[in-house]
């Protein structure tokens, strides 16, 4: 009996020192492959088409990062579904640091107070590293009576509902700008939803709809040749593009509507290669050329922590789900 004992204990110590000389392999082999990332081209994948605001970022990050990482960054466009079919794909992607993916509030701090996601934002992937914020114009036919946005708000107390105003989409950043501003002034203004941003600032151009919230380089060329005048801006300071504009904060104390992007990797990527790749992010946004290529879209550069990057994705996703259930704002999910 205490020689059957004793065999058990020896056998149960060598499959423990197998296990525990696995996880030390394991280890080992992690802390070499980080030591040496990158070897090979980077993929970051962007979850929208080509030539769109996000692409435009994702390329010009792309580039950048190759400069510090001694690697090519090649971008990869997966639209459709509102940015979640290329966000589900980096949550699929093997955690090696060769896959990342532009995250914006749209797929990871938007869409989960909407509806179900084919991925959890919080488990499924990590938080890399913030990359700008993108901020909106409120802007309308040269007809429209309001000239900035304290005559709005007059007029729209005075015929509540009886405003239009157009989107890119239902549940948009832009659309949720919109929202944001009627329930900061105490207003309702009525929503015409569009399939993307052309065709809206097609009809608030030929003054079929009286206003939009909209992305700066959409708007300028329209902006710039009288076809349309801006009321206001969305973000905490004054666009570069369009010094005599003033914020909605200048009328409504703190208000602040925008669109962020920020680089994210699967879940189970080792710390190291997290770390490597959070510099390389924060050195490329810092560049220049990054910030010159960033300015037109009405965007700033976003610098905190990982950790202060995980408060500031949970404090953007409770204040969205908070407007849309305070307002009851009907998503058509």
């Amino acid at each position: 009996m205490g020689h059957a004992k004793s065999r058990s204990s020896r056998q149960s110590a060598v499959r423990g020192g197998v296990a525990l000389c696995a996880a030390c392999a394991a280890l080992a082999s992690a802390i070499a492959g980080a030591q040496t990332y990158p070897r090979s081209p980077i993929h970051l994948i962007v979850p929208y088409t080509p030539g769109g605001a996000t692409d435009l970022i994702g390329r010009q990050l792309g580039s950048e990062m190759s400069k510090r990482l001694g690697q090519p960054v090649v971008i990869d466009n997966r639209p459709g579904a509102a940015g979640t079919i290329g966000m589900k794909m980096l949550t699929a992607a093997r955690p090696d640091g060769y896959t990342l993916g532009l995250g914006t509030s749209g797929t990871v701090s938007v869409d989960p107070v909407q509806e179900k996601l084919p991925y959890n934002p919080t488990t499924d992937m990590i938080a890399v590293a913030p990359v700008v914020a993108i901020y909106f114009v409120v802007f309308a036919n040269p007809s429209f009576p309001p000239n900035n946005i304290r005559e709005l708000i007059a007029l729209a107390k005075r015929s509540p509902g009886k405003i239009n105003f157009a989107s890119s989409g239902t549940g948009g950043s832009p659309h949720l700008a919109s929202e944001l501003l009627m329930s900061r002034a105490g207003i309702r203004l009525q929503h015409i939803p569009y399939k993307g941003a052309a065709p809206a600032i097609t009809d608030v151009v030929s003054g079929q709809v009286e206003m939009m919230t909209g992305d700066a380089n959409t708007a300028l060329p329209f902006l710039k040749s009288g076809r349309l005048k801006a009321l206001a801006v969305t973000g905490p300071e004054r666009m570069e593009q369009l010094p005599n504009v003033p914020t909605v904060a200048e009328t409504l104390l703190g208000f602040e509507a925008g669109n962020w992007f920020g680089v994210f990797v699967p879940a189970g990527t080792p710390p190291a290669i997290v770390d490597t790749l959070f510099k390389a992010v924060q050195a490329s946004v810092e560049t220049p050329e990054f910030k010159q290529r960033i300015a037109p879209l009405g965007g700033r550069t976003l610098q905190m922590s990982r950790t202060e990057f995980d408060r500031y994705i949970s404090a953007q996703t409770r204040k969205r789900s908070d407007l849309i259930r305070d307002n009851k704002i009907d998503l058509g999910k």
